[in-house]
C-alpha cells in the first residue's frame, strides 16, 4: 500500500504540459526529497517557470520516493519518472538538483540509481542525459564531485537557461558529444565542471547573482498540490541578501549582496498570484523580512488591495529590533512569530554581530504575545565558539521571563564561507552535556511558564557538519552509506547513525578530520569558490 499516492500524481493546477515534441530539449528538475519538501521550495518554482518559458525547452519535476514507493518501483523493476510526462529519468537530456540540505545527498544518488542513470559521472556515456546540481550546498561541491557532470554557484536563474542553450545547440543536433558539451558548458559563467580534463583548469569558480530582483523572472501561476504541503501558500521573495553580517551565517555570504524588490513589482505579484492560484495566505520572504525597508507601505497596501477578500501576509525571519506589534492590522496572520537570539547572553551574541539585546527579544515577544500573536519561538545553537557556561544560564534567564515560548536548539556548524568556516565544531560529548543541562532547566521552568524546547538530533548535526565541509573523500563515504540502504536521512525515522560510522570506517575516512579547527593558511576544499 502506498501512503500518499498523491505524492505522485499529476495534472495539479497549474502544472505544464507540453509534450516531448522533435527537437525539444527535456530537463529534469530534481528534488532529493519528498513532493511535500520539494514543492515547498521557492527556487524550484522559479526554475521550473523559467525554463518552461523556453519555446523548445519542456521542464518536468521528479521527486525522492517515500520508501513504501522505493520498495515497489525495486519490486517491478520500474524507473523513475517525472510527474508531467511520466518520463523515466535516465531519458532526459539535462537531469538538475537542487541541493538544499547536506543530508539529502544519499538521495540523489538513490534518484539517479532509481532512474536508470550511473551514480558516478566517469561511468556515463554518451546515452546519458547530463547530471547537473547547484543550491546552497553546492558551495562546496567536492563531496558530491565524483557524481554530478557540472554545478552551478550561486543563483541560477540565468545559468540554467544558459546551460539549456550549450547543450541544446551541442546534444540536440550531435548525438554522443558528452565531453563537447561538457566543455562547452565549463565555460559559462560560475558554473564548475569537476572532470578537469574537459575544462581549463580554472583556479576559481564566481558565484553568480542576479542584479536586479524587479526585472527577474518571478512566478505567479505556481502550481496548486492536491495534497497539503509543508509551505501551502504563496511566497514572494520581497528582498535578496541580507544587511546583517551575523558570523555564523552561510546564507548572508551565499546571498550577497542585499538586493530590494520594489513595493510595486511586489503588488503585481501578489495580485497576479492570488488570481492565478486561489490561496489566501501569502508569506513575505527574505532572510530576514523585517529588514525590508518599506515594509510598513507594503503591508499597507496590500491590506488595502485585498480588502474583504480574506488574504492574510505572514512575516518570517524577523529580528527582535525589525518588530512592530502591528495591532490595527487585520490582514497579518497570527499563527506565530519567530526570533533568532541565537545564544542567551548579550557578551556571546556580540561576538557573532548579532545586533540585538536581551532585553529587545523579552521585550519584543511580551509586546507580540498582547497583540494577539499565537505563540513565540525562539532559535538557539549551542556549542558557539568562546561559549561559556554563563552563556547557557542566560537562556534559562531569558527565556523565563517570557509568558509562552517554543524553543529551538540546534549545535552551531562552522559552515563553508561563513565568517567561522575556520572553527571546530564541538564534541558529542560536550553538546551532550550542554543538551541534558539546559533540558533539565527547561523542563524546571515549565512548571510556571508554557515552555516548549526542541534539540536537533546531535548525531545527525554531527554528520551534517562533515558533508558541509568535506573533500572528495566523503563522496566515497556517501557512496557506502547508499549501497548499505540508507535513505531519506534528513527524516528523524530513517536517519542511521550506525551506517555512516560504518562507512567512516570501511573507507578509512576520519570524521574529526573535518570537525577540528583549521589554521590560518591551511586551504580549505571550499576554498576555490568565491563569493
Amino acid at each position: 500500500m502506498i501512503l500518499k499516492p498523491g505524492r505522485y500524481i499529476d495534472s495539479e493546477w497549474n502544472a505544464i504540459h507540453k509534450g516531448q515534441q522533435q527537437g525539444m530539449l527535456r530537463v529534469a528538475l530534481c528534488f532529493p526529497d519528498i513532493y511535500e519538501i520539494g514543492m515547498s521550495h521557492l527556487g524550484m518554482k522559479i526554475l521550473y517557470g523559467a525554463l518552461n518559458r523556453e519555446e523548445d525547452v519542456f521542464c518536468e519535476r521528479v521527486f525522492a520516493p517515500w520508501s513504501d514507493m522505493e520498495r515497489k518501483m525495486r519490486e517491478e523493476n520500474g524507473a523513475l519518472r517525472s510527474l508531467e510526462g511520466r518520463t523515466a529519468l535516465k531519458d532526459f537530456d539535462v537531469v538538475g538538483f537542487s541541493l538544499q540540505y547536506e543530508m539529502n545527498c544519499v538521495d540523489v544518488l538513490n534518484m539517479l540509481d532509481l532512474g536508470g542513470i550511473p551514480v558516478f559521472s566517469k561511468d556515463r556515456d554518451d546515452t546519458h542525459p547530463i547530471v547537473i546540481a547547484g543550491g546552497p550546498c553546492a558551495f562546496n561541491p567536492e563531496p558530491m564531485a565524483e557524481f554530478i557532470d557540472a554545478f552551478v554557484i550561486g543563483e541560477a536563474e540565468e545559468a540554467v537557461l544558459e546551460i539549456a542553450r550549450a547543450v541544446k545547440s551541442e546534444k540536440c543536433q550531435v548525438k554522443g558529444e558528452r565531453d563537447k558539451v561538457l566543455k562547452e558548458i565549463s565555460k559559462i559563467e560560475s558554473v564548475y565542471v569537476p572532470r578537469a580534463p574537459i575544462t581549463d583548469n580554472r583556479t576559481t569558480v564566481k558565484k553568480r547573482i542576479i542584479k536586479d530582483l524587479d526585472s527577474s523572472y518571478f512566478p505567479t501561476d505556481i502550481i496548486v498540490p492536491y495534497i497539503q504541503i509543508v509551505h501551502d501558500r504563496i511566497g514572494i521573495e520581497i528582498m535578496r541578501g541580507c544587511p546583517h553580517k551575523c558570523k555564523f551565517c552561510q546564507a548572508c555570504k551565499i546571498f550577497h549582496p542585499l538586493r530590494i524588490r520594489s513595493v510595486k513589482r511586489i503588488l503585481e505579484i501578489a495580485e497576479e498570484s492570488v488570481a492565478g492560484t486561489g490561496y489566501e495566505e501569502i508569506s513575505l520572504l527574505s532572510l530576514s523580512t523585517g529588514d525590508y525597508p518599506h515594509l510598513e507601505e507594503l503591508v499597507a497596501k496590500i491590506e488595502e488591495r485585498f480588502k474583504g477578500m480574506g488574504v492574510k501576509i505572514s512575516l518570517p525571519s524577523l529580528r527582535a529590533q525589525s518588530f512592530k506589534a502591528q495591532e490595527d492590522r487585520t490582514i497579518i496572520k497570527r499563527a506565530g512569530l519567530t526570533f533568532a537570539p541565537e545564544t542567551g547572553s548579550d557578551r556571546l551574541r556580540k561576538t557573532l554581530n548579532k545586533n540585538m539585546t536581551n532585553q529587545d527579544i523579552i521585550q519584543k515577544s511580551t509586546q507580540a504575545l498582547r497583540s494577539g500573536w499565537k505563540k513565540v519561538k525562539l532559535y538557539f545553537m549551542i556549542g558557539l565558539p568562546g561559549e561559556e557556561q554563563d552563556d547557557l544560564d542566560a537562556i534559562i534567564d531569558m527565556v523565563g521571563q517570557i509568558k509562552s515560548v517554543s524553543l529551538s536548539i540546534s549545535s552551531f556548524i562552522p559552515k563553508p564561507h561563513s565568517g567561522f568556516e575556520r572553527e571546530g565544531m564541538a564534541g558529542l560529548e560536550e553538546l551532550s552535556e550542554k543538551k541534558k543541562y539546559l533540558g533539565s532547566m527547561l523542563r524546571s521552568l515549565s512548571s510556571r511558564r508554557h515552555i516548549k524546547a526542541e534539540f536537533h538530533d546531535l548525531e545527525t548535526s554531527r554528520i551534517e557538519a562533515v558533508l558541509s565541509r568535506g573533500d572528495r573523500r566523503v563522496g566515497q563515504v556517501i557512496h557506502a552509506v547508499w549501497q548499505k540502504g540508507a535513505r531519506l536521512q534528513a527524516w528523524n525515522e530513517y536517519f542511521d547513525c550506525k551506517l555512516w560510522e560504518e562507512g567512516f570506517r570501511e573507507c578509512g575516512v576520519d570524521p574529526d578530520r573535518y570537525l577540528r579547527k583549521a589554521g590560518e593558511g591551511e586551504g580549505l576544499p571550499w576554498g576555490f569558490i568565491k563569493g
